[in-house]
Formats: structure tokens, C-alpha cells, sequence
């Protein structure tokens, strides 16, 4: 996805030392003055407003602050020296940038009450406006509610589960177990059919540019074609939730992911294309199967063959039936020979072989 830049806001940061909850450009506390330690972490605020000030845009986009490995003061990005003790910054590492910080907040945010008083303060406040208490104080761990007690699954229920369970055996082995049965061919039957293709008008649809340029076109509508990143003439933009994320500077660049919808023309056309307009077949009961001769016109073909073989045997009074597609396996059984037929619980033939 294509990432647009919709501006910068501040960020803020929380001073380890008062608590004080500070715009992210300042390098020191406003309240206690120490420097802003090298690990802090920038915060979104709880209001998030476009900065216009050019001068903290063009910090944003210079790149993450570097903090003096001397004595920790925070630096701008392309700082050679300390500002504060002079030091030499070669060696001054920046600032991480790259996380979000979450999502934009352009409305206001919940009034939020103070954690020393109660007094309901704007959520963009540092201090109670009752009695100057630091409103980001954290609150109290609250006692962890005991766990929910566990049902315990009774011995009726566990030997309901198992006689499920061996149910669903029992049914499954029902088709894997199979009773070997002499059986004697009493009869054979074969079917044999030829599909007829002929070339008919077909209605299709696809986009103008996988339709042949000779093919007549109609009832073209626009229609989504694909996604991209990159802008397109007519392409609608497509964008999602904007979200702040952190520059290393203390401003924060607020940046949405976008695509583009491309619409191209949708169109109906007619093509000839070979469909199936008739069967022929053949029937038998003999062990001598041959194909139908159809009489094709001048824009017909043949189309797919397809043949079955049934062989019906007796045993004990009881008939079960055997099919294959095998041309070459039904030319082996003869009236009358004899055959050791697999039959599984349900009464069908999974296998047979030649009776010693």
C-alpha cells in the first residue's frame, strides 16, 4: 500500500522523575527542569491537533534526535556538537522512529477524573484542575478477581463421550471390514456413449482488454478491475484509518495507507464455442462391448467417451453387483466362472480376484 502523509502533531513525553507530562519537542521538564532521559518513550496526546508551525515540520522530516553520549541532552538530527557540553556526536546514536503510536485522534478524548481527588478534568490536561494532583499518575493495582471455578465434567458426561466415540468407530469399521464370498458370473453389461459437439453461440462476459479486438461487444459497464498503489486516470482512492507514528523527534507524522480502485469497462459479447448437443450410445450384455458410429454433420465432432461395466454375480441365493471402467478386467469374466468377491457390512463389492 501506498502510505500519504496527512501532517504532524506532537507527542508528548512523561517525565521518570515528576511525572510531568511534557509536549514532545521540549528537551527538559517543564516542571522539574531534568533532561529528557534517553529512553523515554513519546506518547500520543490525548488530543491530537496539525501542527502548521513549518519549522517542526521540517524537524519531523529531518530525521530521529540524537542524545549526547556525554551528557545525555537531546540533540537534532545533523547535530555535530552538543548543544549543552559541546561534546562530539560521531558516536551519538539517534532516537528509534517507525512506531505507531496508535491512531489518530482528532476528536476530543473522554474527560478523565483525577486519580488523587476524583475531579473531572479535559483529558488533555496534566494537572487536576482541584488540587494540582498529576492526572497521569497511575492508578492503584486493583486486587485480581478470583477465577471463575472450572466445570468439571462428570462421569456421566465422560462415558456419554467415549459411547460417541465408539460409535463413530464402530460405524467407520462397518466400511473397512469386508467377508470374502464365492460368487458365479451369472450375467455382464456394458455401456458405451460418445458425446456430439457442435459449434454454438455462447454468451460470455470479461473486461474490454481480455475480449479479441475482432469480437463485437455489447451492455459495457465499469466495473472493478484491480487494486494498485500508484495513482490511475479515473481511479478511485481508497484510504484507511490515519495513524500517528513516531518520528524520533517528538513530532509525530500522521500517515494513512492508500490504494486505488481501477475501473475498466465490463462487457457481454457472443462467441462459438464447441458444447455438447447430443449422445450417442451403446448397449450390451455380452462380454463384446463396442463403441457407437454416429453420423456427425459438417460442424459437429466427437466429444468425450465414456463406458461402464456391470457384472452381476450369484451366491447362495444372493445377487451383488460389480462395476469397473476397466475394458480389459470385464473381458475376464465368463458365464459361469467363479470369483472370490470382497463384500463389505453394506453389501457392496470392493474387490474381486479369479477363484483357485
Amino acid at each position: 500500500m501506498a502510505k500519504e502523509t496527512v501532517g504532524y502533531v506532537q507527542l508528548e513525553w512523561t517525565c521518570p522523575f515528576c511525572g510531568t507530562r511534557n509536549p514532545g519537542p521540549n528537551k527538559k521538564c517543564s516542571s522539574c527542569g531534568s533532561p529528557q532521559p534517553e529512553d523515554v518513550q513519546f506518547e500520543q496526546a490525548a488530543q491530537e491537533e496539525l501542527i502548521a508551525d513549518e519549522q517542526l515540520i521540517e524537524k519531523a522530516k529531518s530525521g530521529p534526535d540524537i542524545h549526547c553520549p556525554f551528557c545525555g541532552t537531546r540533540n537534532p538530527a545533523g547535530a555535530t556538537t552538543c548543544a549543552n557540553c559541546m561534546g562530539d556526536l560521531t558516536d551519538a546514536e539517534a532516537r528509534a522512529k517507525g512506531k505507531v503510536v496508535g491512531k489518530y485522534r482528532k476528536e476530543a478524548a473522554p474527560d478523565i477524573a483525577c486519580p488523587f481527588c476524583g475531579t473531572m478534568n479535559p483529558a488533555n490536561a496534566h494537572t487536576c484542575s482541584n488540587c494540582n494532583g498529576n492526572l497521569h499518575e497511575p492508578a492503584a493495582p486493583q486486587p485480581a478477581a478470583p477465577p471463575a471455578p472450572q466445570r468439571r465434567l462428570g462421569v456421566a458426561g465422560i462415558i456419554g463421550i467415549v459411547a460417541i466415540i465408539a460409535a463413530c468407530i464402530f460405524i467407520f469399521s462397518l466400511f473397512l471390514r469386508t467377508d470374502d464370498v464365492n460368487g458365479r458370473v451369472s450375467t455382464v453389461e456394458w455401456t458405451r456413449s460418445i458425446a456430439i459437439e457442435a459449434l454454438v453461440p455462447v454468451e460470455r462476459s470479461a473486461f474490454i482488454d481480455e475480449i479479441p479486438a475482432e469480437i463485437e461487444v455489447y451492455d459495457c459497464r465499469r466495473q472493478l478491475h484491480h487494486v494498485q498503489d500508484e495513482p490511475a486516470p479515473d481511479a478511485e482512492k481508497i484510504c484507511g484509518t490515519p495513524y500517528t507514528v513516531d518520528t524520533g523527534t517528538g513530532i509525530g507524522e500522521v500517515v494513512q495507507d492508500c490504494q486505488y480502485q481501477v475501473y475498466e469497462d465490463y462487457c457481454r459479447f457472443t462467441v462459438d464455442e464447441w458444447q455438447q448437443v447430443d449422445v450417442v450410445t451403446e448397449r450390451g450384455a455380452n462380454l463384446n462391448p463396442i463403441w457407437p458410429q454416429p453420423q456427425l454433420t459438417s460442424d459437429q465432432r466427437l466429444g468425450a467417451e465414456q463406458q461402464q461395466f456391470e457384472v452381476i454375480f450369484e451366491s447362495d441365493g444372493e445377487r451383488y453387483t460389480y462395476t469397473t471402467d476397466s475394458a480389459d478386467q470385464f473381458a475376464r469374466f465368463e458365464i459361469g466362472s467363479e470369483w472370490i468377491l470382497q463384500v463389505n457390512q453394506l453389501g457392496g463389492v470392493v474387490s474381486v480376484e479369479p477363484a483357485r
